[in-house]
């Protein structure tokens, strides 16, 4: 019984949360997205994988855009 209700409680999921992420360029230009993470940290680690796509021009399009990212 004790059992149970143990791994009823880890076999819970944490919500995923939308967080807000902005990028600020050197040029001034911000561009602001949402990530979809459990904690404001792993918000943050997932967005820098973002970073690479400001050097393409077609992919800096998608980020200029207010949206959420996968």
């Amino acid at each position: 019984m004790v059992r149970m209700k143990i791994q009823k409680k880890r076999s819970k999921k944490q919500p995923m949360k939308y967080w807000l992420v902005e990028f600020t360029l050197m040029s001034g230009e911000v561009l602001q997205f949402y990530v979809k993470a459990l904690t404001q940290f792993d918000a943050y680690e997932k967005a820098d994988g973002y970073v690479y796509w400001l050097d393409n021009k077609k992919l800096k399009n998608k980020l200029s855009k207010f949206r959420l990212m996968p």
